[in-house]
């Protein structure tokens, strides 16, 4: 059986159910892991660093790219995330917030409702992009490069060996180290100044790590994003009734945010290295083989929630594991969450209804990992 078999990306979930029924782990041949798609076996692994390493030095596919945080493990890491911390302030985020409203009604103000509207293309892409390209310190015109960029190192574009995304990889990569010493020089408030001008233990980062903070920062600013808001406006379109609501109750839209999240997230599983010998349902997991945790699945335990595969405005609990849990929690979440929520603010201001459109080349992202749509065409209804 395949892991990451590209078939069930239309709708995964039957497969997810008759995993956690079935096969709490098992060993994936494609991907050389063991798979765990329980919510209390993936939340275990993932609060526990001491035993499971985010460490992508040993046992980890050729399509993986290392980058710093993302794949660092404690003292490393808590080092590292106080950069972090110190980029992704209130200050900042209340700024963010200022060009947030003004970004999503300059792309609204573009869209004609008088024909089909590739959402993704004209919404869910360009927004994310727009504001962190923005806080990076970098032109606009250059979104479509980003995303090109992101679309390769994520391996979510039409490339899927390495060979083939290795030259968008490093375009990207270039780019950056092309502005390190540009920053160095002169210093503005932007992202990559904080970090080019960042200390650790009272050494600067190093070039690479730089770079590859850079590549973390597109990828935590951008495709959780995208993904997120194209899956709600999806669910929305298929099912008139939460458009209908959040029109009546703007005050759930953060309750539609968080319920996307849980029930079809933008991210459905991330992996991680075993450092010492556990097992699982009896399946003894050696030290030094790798673990994937099916997020997405464990969002859907019907052991952990009621109704599980009902997307419902009135869930009481929100503790889905979609932005993962514990040291790792993705640094991303509070940036998506407020893009998403001014993207829909704006939106269900204008547009009374959102249809999908018959027979639409529609295109989900090329991914078993990453979940969201490259292309959505949909009717929007203006008032």
């Amino acid at each position: 059986m395949k892991f990451q078999d590209l078939e069930h990306v239309a709708n995964p979930y039957p497969l997810y159910a008759k995993w956690r029924s079935e096969e709490p782990i098992w060993w994936a041949e494609d991907v050389q892991g063991w798979v765990l798609s329980r919510y209390e076996d993936v939340r275990t692994v993932l609060k526990d660093p001491a035993n499971f390493s985010s460490d992508v030095s040993a046992g980890r596919a050729e399509t993986t790219m290392r980058l710093p945080l993302l794949h660092d493990d404690p003292p490393r890491h808590t080092s590292l995330r106080v950069i972090v911390n110190r980029s992704f302030t209130s200050r900042v985020m209340k700024d963010i917030e200022g060009n947030l409203e003004a970004v999503v009604e300059q792309l609204l103000d573009a869209i004609d409702t008088d024909t089909p509207v590739d959402i993704a293309e004209a919404l869910t892409i360009p927004l994310p992009v727009a504001l962190i390209s923005h806080f990076m310190g970098i032109p606009f015109e250059r979104k479509d490069d980003f995303k090109r960029w992101s679309d390769s190192l994520t391996a979510t574009g039409t490339a899927k060996t390495m060979e083939e995304r290795m030259p968008d990889i490093m375009e990207m990569m270039a780019f950056f180290r092309d502005e390190i010493p540009k920053r160095r020089a002169n210093p503005g408030d932007d992202l990559i100044s904080k970090l080019v001008l960042a200390e650790v233990s009272g050494e600067e980062l190093s070039e690479d790590d730089i770079v590859g903070y850079c590549q973390l920062l597109l990828i935590a600013g951008n495709e959780t994003t995208t993904n997120l808001l194209s899956n709600l406006l999806h669910h929305a379109a298929d099912n008139p009734a939460i458009w209908d609501s959040l029109r009546a109750n703007p005050d759930k839209i953060d309750a539609a945010i968080e319920e996307c999240l849980r029930f079809d997230p933008p991210v459905h599983w991330i992996s991680r290295n075993v450092l010492s010998d556990t097992e699982f349902y009896g399946q003894k997991v050696a030290k030094g083989d790798s673990v994937y945790n099916l997020l997405a699945s464990a969002n859907r335990d019907a052991d952990h929630y009621e109704e599980p595969d009902v997307f419902r405005l009135d869930r009481p609990r929100s503790d889905h594991l979609t932005f993962g849990h514990g040291i790792h929690f993705c640094i991303g979440a509070p940036l998506a969450r407020m893009e998403a929520k001014h993207a829909m603010v704006g939106m269900l201001k204008r547009y009374a209804s959102v249809r999908h459109v018959t027979d639409a080349q529609n295109e989900r992202t090329h991914s078993s990992m990453l979940r969201g749509y490259h292309h959505l065409w949909l009717t929007l209804g203006a008032e």
